[in-house]
């Protein structure tokens, strides 16, 4: 698979709740970091808080972009009537997703002085 291919699978696999299929995308050896909360995972952690995040959630991918042995990509989270929004570069050995960097943002509405004037 190409590293958009494996960004999208994994994606996907994580729509189905498809665990076994998300382990078979992640390297063993998989770091993730969480920047705004400061949490890291390895895999097994990853795969914990990915079975175990509560509600009835649902991921789609908005775009992904291949940068030689990485992925980007943007996707769209729905939990709740919210829609959250995150960034993952994920770098890639031997197909497998072996590093993982997710930047969530949250939504927030446009402050006063953007608005346009009437």
């Amino acid at each position: 698979m190409t590293p958009v291919e494996v960004g999208r699978a994994l994606w996907a696999a994580i729509e189905r709740r498809d665990w076994a299929g998300v382990e078979a995308l992640l390297d063993p050896d998989l770091r993730v970091h969480w920047p705004q909360s400061g949490e890291s995972f390895d895999r097994a952690g990853y795969l914990r808080v990915n079975r175990d995040y509560p509600g009835d959630w649902h991921v789609r991918v908005v775009q992904a972009l291949d940068a030689g042995d990485q992925v980007v990509t943007e996707v769209e989270v729905d939990l709740d009537g919210r829609t959250d929004r995150a960034v993952s570069f994920m770098r890639l050995r031997a197909g497998r997703v072996v590093a993982l960097r997710e930047l969530w943002a949250e939504p927030f509405p446009v402050p006063a002085w953007r608005r346009p004037q009437a």
